[in-house]
């Protein structure tokens, strides 16, 4: 099994909205940046829970996709969207970024790249410039 095909399970679990399963897929002594530069880091699997827990509570679906991907050694470096409708009926879709270190089979570090700034607008309804959309739809 590729590290893709790894992380592809952690992916598949939350867009199915289970979170038990996207955490078989982690390490317990994961540490996750989850905005990566922006904000402190979640460390263990009690603090990742806790975070998916927070987001499921505010989501209603999740389209997370990755449409890129590369893997060296223990990493995996992806690229794709992240993009969820809150329930409040807000959609919110950004381009996405991430480096994810493995060890025996799960994901220890993983550390996501992304626009925290832009993500809070469209949270609150700002519409998507059209620059962002051509990014999430691959319109160069």
């Amino acid at each position: 099994m590729t590290l893709f095909d790894r992380f592809s399970a952690v992916i598949a679990a939350w867009n199915a909205r289970d979170i038990d399963a996207a955490l078989v897929g982690m390490d317990d002594a994961i540490v996750w940046h989850f905005a990566a530069g922006a904000l402190a880091p979640l460390r263990g699997k009690g603090a990742v829970r806790s975070f998916l827990e927070t987001l499921h509570a505010d989501t209603i679906e999740a389209r997370w996709s990755i449409r890129y991907h590369a893997e060296k050694d223990d990493r995996l470096f992806v690229e794709g969207v992240d993009a969820y409708t809150r329930r409040n009926g807000i959609s919110v879709a950004m381009p996405y970024a991430a480096v994810i270190e493995f060890k025996d089979g799960g994901i220890l570090a993983w550390r996501d790249y992304i626009d925290t700034r832009r993500m809070e607008k469209q949270r609150d309804g700002a519409p998507m410039p059209g620059h962002l959309g051509a990014l999430i739809h691959g319109v160069i």
